[in-house]
């Protein structure tokens, strides 16, 4: 594996993170939606529709409560990938800057303030690092 392709495993977890947020926002929609439903749903007569959108709404949150579970699954399994990966690394401040960089998806510069470190020394480390892992997908 090249240096760039490790990178890109290593940013799995991150990436998936991302979807894990995406879908509980679309899980918040629904939600909205289905009090905005049930709020109208008032037995008054006159109302249009075919009396199916409280069912269709549910049917909505219950696919949406599913997709998001099995995100929740793939992060938690893709986390301890990464992180076994990390843990491969037995110097404890490359393991700490790999670990602030993949897992808790810090930027270098925060890496640097944490750590006491220059920028530069924090780049150099990390590109080290990298270079020496053996990740085997």
């Amino acid at each position: 594996m090249t240096d760039d392709e490790k990178k890109r495993w290593l940013w799995r977890y991150r990436g998936s993170l991302e979807k894990e947020k995406a879908l509980r926002a679309d899980l918040q929609e629904q939600e909205s939606r289905a009090v905005k439903t049930t709020a109208a749903l008032t037995g008054m007569p006159g109302g249009g529709g075919d009396g199916q959108t409280l069912a269709r709404a549910v049917e909505s949150i219950v696919e949406a409560q599913q997709k998001l579970q099995a995100q929740i699954n793939v992060c938690g399994a893709v986390r301890r990938e990464v992180v076994a990966a990390i843990d491969q690394v037995q110097d404890e401040r490359d393991h700490t800057i790999l670990y602030r960089r993949y897992v808790l998806g810090q930027r270098f510069e925060e890496i640097a303030v944490e750590m006491n470190l220059e920028y530069r020394w924090v780049r150099r480390l990390h590109k080290k690092t990298v270079a020496s892992l053996s990740i085997f997908p």
